[in-house]
């Protein structure tokens, strides 16, 4: 995680007291399993694929290990594979089965179970770090866009991945074809030394079939080490799954530096202080997100 904060810019004292204190996260994914890292953080917990109200568990990993990018306190590490927003408060909702797959109609679910509790547990930011919805049925669709406008009207603001279906044309998710969330790429700079595939060699590329210009930005997702679904242990993972999570607990670090920051003015800061990497637009959106300019352009309040 130090190699992503350097490329984030998430190693300044001006970001570094920032911890996600009293902010709250939805995250819709595979469950989450109390690891160490995360049992301090999660507040709430509902089962979507056998609907119901459980302990907390992860059958595959998925969610276990994006949660821990968000919001890992380290603690199993000795704070070095923390999160972005060590302190921030995670609500999961568990939407994908025990092979990593689900449908809209369990989306949905789990964002309306999120958006039904957001004014009491002040929820301000949604991730999904999920792939497309391709094949899911056009009323479904229209749906789940409604859902996205009611959020970000709501000052929730929803970032979702890119998907992994790229390098071409048009391959951006589906979950991120929407002006009312924020969609992430994944790209590692020049700061990955790593061999092998990088994640921007098959990050989802636009132009979207609703918004032409997606993505909004990138994050890297190159080899993330985060945790697992066994207690103490980490693993390392790679796609814009993990790129996504970095940007939400950016943005939590801004909600906590100013609650009362709007979705509108949070999405506006966020792309606009972003690196551009010379990339293409429907590559790289506004660029790599850089967490010291954002937040150093947000008052406290």
């Amino acid at each position: 995680m130090e190699r992503v904060r350097k490329l984030i810019q998430c190693q300044d004292a001006s970001v570094q007291h920032l911890t996600g204190k009293n902010v709250s996260v939805g995250v819709l994914d595979s469950g989450v399993f109390m690891h160490d890292d995360l049992k301090d953080n999660i507040e709430g917990f509902y089962d979507f694929i056998h609907n119901r109200q459980t302990t907390p568990y992860d059958d595959t990993g998925h969610g276990t290990h994006v949660c821990g990018i968000l919001a890992g306190n380290g603690r199993a590490s000795a704070g070095r594979y923390r999160g972005i927003a060590p302190r921030a408060k995670l609500y999961v909702g568990k939407i994908l089965d025990q092979n990593g797959e689900g449908d809209i109609s369990t989306l949905i679910r789990g964002l309306q179970w999120l958006l039904s509790i957001s004014a009491k547990e002040k929820i301000r930011i949604i991730n999904i770090s999920i792939s497309s919805v391709d094949f899911a049925k056009e009323s479904e669709k229209r749906s789940l866009y409604r859902l996205f406008r009611i959020a970000f009207d709501n000052n929730i603001l929803i970032v979702t991945a890119a998907g992994n279906a790229g390098p071409s044309g048009s391959t951006i998710s589906r979950l991120g074809d929407s002006p009312y969330v924020i969609c992430v790429g994944c790209h590692e700079g020049k700061h990955y030394a790593g061999n092998g595939k990088k994640c921007q060699d098959c990050s989802g590329r636009g132009p979207g079939f609703f918004v032409y210009k997606k993505p909004d930005l990138v994050a890297p997702g190159t080899e993330i080490i985060s945790c697992s679904r066994y207690q103490g242990k980490y693993v390392a993972k790679s796609g814009t799954s993990m790129a996504t999570p970095i940007v939400s607990g950016i943005l939590a670090l801004a909600v906590e530096k100013n609650p009362y920051i709007s979705a509108q003015e949070l999405k506006r800061r966020l792309i606009l202080s972003a690196d551009d990497l010379g990339e293409s637009y429907l590559m790289q959106g506004f660029g790599m997100v850089n967490a010291k300019r954002m937040l150093q352009e947000i008052k406290s309040r």
